[in-house]
């Protein structure tokens, strides 16, 4: 898929989540048009988002807590090198990749998604569109790491402190909040 279609696919499924009923078949028959493909992607990631249960991305961290991995473990050629931190989506790690010598960031799915099939088929088809975009403002994703029932996905280790660190417990001098908000801008407007 292409970086192209992806846009197109989040700009229709955005908008669509934003209707309910009648409104949204409208709005998909004027969106989609003719492309058929584009509507059924956006309609299959539209009824993944609807079906019973919150999604990966809507379970709190608290919820759903995430395999703990350990220093020195292995999940599949990635060695656990050390831990990052935690969110609604799982634990993040720092790991080795053994086999191409780079570091990596690891996001370890919460058990409660990487065990039920309709959620862990909605992530992989997050992860899949996410996969193909290319943008200096966003980590790249290089893959999804698997065993023994932990999966994770496997992304660019990005160095630095996080915009939660950044902008915490302070008043941030607009010196510093223009070019923070300018490459959130751009990386959004890269995507829709």
């Amino acid at each position: 898929m292409t970086d192209d279609r992806v846009s197109d696919v989040l700009r229709v499924l955005q908008e669509a989540l934003a209707r309910e009923g009648a409104p949204r078949a409208a709005y998909l028959d004027a969106a989609c048009g003719a492309d058929t493909p584009l509507r059924r992607e956006v309609e299959a990631l539209l009824a993944e988002s609807s079906a019973d249960g919150p999604g990966f991305l809507d379970t709190p961290p608290w919820a759903a807590a995430a395999p703990a991995l350990v220093v020195g473990q292995h999940l599949g050629a990635y060695e656990v090198t050390g831990r990052l931190g935690a969110g609604g989506m799982g634990e993040v790690y720092r790991a080795r990749d053994t086999q191409l010598k780079r570091d990596v960031a690891l996001k370890v799915l919460p058990a409660a998604v990487a065990a039920d099939p309709g959620r862990l088929a909605r992530f992989q088809r997050e992860a899949q569109l996410l996969a193909v975009l290319n943008h200096p403002q966003i980590a790249q994703i290089h893959g999804l790491a698997e065993a023994d029932d932990v999966r994770a996905l496997v992304m660019e280790l990005v160095e630095g402190s996080t915009l939660a660190e950044r902008i915490a417990g302070r008043p941030v001098p607009v010196d510093e909040a223009l070019p923070i908000a300018l490459q959130l801008a751009e990386a959004l407007e890269y995507v829709f």
